[in-house]
């Protein structure tokens, strides 16, 4: 949707330059989405072909899915900008209808970029790739909808104040936040099945065209179907009295025959021949119409109990703040009445169902300010006893919970920290969340978990998602991310803190177990326990953790002078049936081994599973080692020997260290913590 324009005045130099730089970023991603997909692209590859730092596109897009909205390919106008061409007596509905469905040439996607000619060209084929990059990714599918959601408080606003007009009561009885809601939800449902229908091949003119009468009907159904739209008793001028949406009506800058009207041919994009599409007056006999009229009255009343007001303000000052970010937060809008009034004679509504308390309600209740209630919960000043029990009693009558949200626009901290993990499923990785979050939580911390199963590009698109959601702090367990992955996230002032492996990178700590002291260690338990032709299972390539565990085992049979044959390090998947498999190809070698150490305890399991396939008894066939010492370890028969690497104490560890870099205690570029690992002998070695 093309957004509302600001105060029109001649952009200094300054501004010049960030738009030029933000038409390059919009552009070399548009190129990228293009041939690779939008999920596959990363910020920083936009970055480095548009020759930008990281941070800098990040500035211009917080979020990668802004960058692909930059320029609608439908021209569209938003709804609150519809209004501004709104005339006396013109309902909301009326007038966004009238505007929105006046041909247009559409956004100029790939064309006429950053000149006057932009908003006058359209390049067809432009339009058509990028109605297909949207149709292929789930992630712009779902953004759209914020997007559309996001708008809603503008349009709610616009309705309210009546676009210039000055009328009270312009959106009915039903409120403005119901008819924005309804409103967007019908434009939005035509603009997306019209991109559709231009990724799937039809002409960018047809799909338009139909659009245009699409939405048409659309809101000519809902201008009709919801009789709430109309102020109380007041019949609209250009408007029949009951409501028909009369086809003889004719307001200014309307085409009349641009109205869907019986008869009118337009292209049947489906079938590639003419279609005939029909007027709501067809669609809807009158005579239907006292039914159809109450129906949708309690069809829109449900409608305004789902969307009641949900308040976000902390307190007055970031009241502002949170309105800058309305398009990430709560969908508002008041009370029409009834419940909440109760309390209208001490000046302070009463919660209603959907309503959240703001701390302003609770100063109003308690008789006292609203610092002096911020005062009160946080302690930063002292509040005298009495005033302190007036407002705990206010907060308490009002259901009042302070709002996270407004606190961090206001401070600028989340108060998350991002968690990347390549497994969710291994026990140790919950069991580390768990020593994360005992650590941070009580420290007001919240943790947000993303999964990348191992892969590389999934690691670098969870750290840019990190970064997007303004996490205060970044730990991750990861094995392929490299250190040039890193410095988007060091480059915004993020702290990391890496789990395993030996990193050195400024501004990067790392807290591990002795991850190769410990394979060590497993290695010479076998060595000792008579076992000399011992094989090793760990991950693809070996990287992070794993290669300092491969490291550790081959340096113990070196120093031994056992077998260190190459043909015995055996590479897999961090799972189960990885295990499995990998034990499987060292067994089918002409001399297999007698033990097998793997590189934790689920591959340990599925090295189990195929001893037992084939009917070897453990450990006096095969012995089998693991790595961590998780919960199963000790459940599986025969109980499984292990290392333990203690995953809670790791991530308590990393929470510390974590927390020192949030409040400023340490000064060093990096530092790295070292939890030793433990033997843990049971009967499968």
């Amino acid at each position: 949707m093309v957004p509302a324009p600001s105060e029109e005045r001649p952009p200094t130099r300054r501004e010049r330059r960030k738009g030029e730089t933000r038409r390059a970023i919009a552009g070399t991603a548009r190129r990228l989405f293009a041939e690779r997909g939008f999920e596959t692209v990363t910020v920083a590859e936009i970055a480095a072909v548009a020759d930008v730092s990281t941070k800098t596109v990040f500035n211009h897009f917080p979020v990668k899915e802004q960058i692909f909205f930059e320029a609608d390919p439908l021209g569209w106008p938003a709804p609150e900008l519809a209004l501004r061409e709104r005339v006396a007596g013109e309902r909301p509905v009326d007038a966004i209808r009238r505007v929105m469905t006046r041909p247009s040439s559409g956004a100029a996607v790939g064309a006429g970029e950053g000149t006057d000619d932009a908003a006058d060209a359209v390049d067809a084929g432009a339009v058509a790739v990028h109605a297909r990059v949207y149709r292929d990714s789930p992630a712009l599918r779902s953004y759209s909808r914020e997007m559309f959601a996001g708008q809603e408080r503008a349009l709610r606003e616009a309705i309210e104040s009546g676009a210039g007009e000055g009328e009270p009561g312009a959106a009915g009885v039903l409120g403005a936040g119901v008819v924005a809601a309804l409103i967007l939800a019908a434009v939005r449902e035509v603009w997306e099945s019209t991109l559709l229908r231009i990724a799937a091949g039809a002409a960018f003119e047809d799909a338009a065209t139909l659009g245009r009468h699409e939405l048409d009907a659309a809101l000519d159904l809902l201008s009709r179907d919801s009789p709430g739209l109309d102020p109380p008793g007041r019949d609209l001028p250009g408007r029949d009295p009951v409501g028909q949406g009369s086809p003889d009506r004719d307001l200014p800058g309307r085409d009349p025959l641009d109205r869907g009207s019986p008869g009118r041919e337009l292209p049947d994009l489906a079938r590639g021949g003419p279609s005939r599409v029909p007027s709501a007056e067809v669609a809807r006999p009158l005579e239907d119409e006292p039914a159809r009229r109450a129906e949708g009255a309690r069809e829109t009343q449900g409608a305004e109990g789902a969307r009641e007001t949900r308040e976000a303000e902390e307190t007055r000052e970031a009241e502002g703040a949170r309105e800058a970010e309305g398009a990430r937060g709560a969908r508002e809008r008041a009370p029409a009445g009834g419940e909440g009034a109760g309390a209208a004679g001490q000046g302070v509504r009463g919660p209603v169902r959907g309503d959240r308390p703001s701390i302003t309600r609770v100063a109003q209740l308690a008789g006292v300010s609203a610092t002096t209630v911020s005062h009160a919960l946080n302690g930063r000043r002292p509040v005298a006893e009495e005033t302190r029990r007036r407002v705990l009693a206010a907060i308490d009558q009002l259901g009042y919970r302070p709002n996270v949200l407004a606190r961090g626009l206001r401070t600028s901290r989340s108060q998350t920290i991002g968690l990347i993990i390549p497994d969710i499923t291994n026990p140790f990785y919950p069991a580390l969340a768990r020593g994360l979050q005992d650590v941070l939580g009580p420290a007001g911390y919240d943790e947000i978990i993303s999964n990348t199963d191992g892969d590389r590009e999934l690691e670098r698109a969870a750290i840019e998602q990190m970064i997007a959601r303004q996490v205060d702090g970044l730990a991750f367990a990861v094995f392929h991310t490299h250190a040039e992955d890193l410095l988007p996230v060091i480059g915004a002032g993020i702290p990391v803190v890496r789990l395993g492996g030996r990193l050195v990178q400024a501004g990067v700590d790392v807290v591990h177990s002795d991850d190769e002291g410990g394979a060590a260690e497993a290695t010479r338990y076998l060595l000792e326990r008579g076992y000399r032709r011992i094989g090793f299972v760990c991950g693809p390539h070996a990287e992070g953790p794993a290669a300092e565990r491969v490291t550790g085992y081959r340096s113990a049979l070196l120093a031994a002078g056992a077998d260190a044959d190459p043909r015995l390090v055996a590479h897999t998947h961090f799972s189960r049936a990885g295990g499995s498999s990998g034990t499987a190809r060292l067994l089918d070698l002409p001399d297999p081994p007698d033990a097998v150490l793997c590189a934790n305890d689920i591959m340990a399991i599925g090295a189990l599973d195929t001893a037992g396939e084939r009917r070897l008894r453990v450990p006096e066939d095969l012995a089998v080692m693991g790595f961590d010492d998780i919960e199963a370890a000790s459940l599986v028969s025969p109980g499984l020997t292990t290392m333990a690497n203690p995953a809670r104490e790791i991530g308590q560890a990393c929470g510390r260290r974590l927390l020192d870099r949030l409040r400023g205690g340490t000064a060093e570029p990096s530092a790295e913590t070292v939890i030793p690992a433990r033997l843990v002998r049971r009967r499968s070695a």
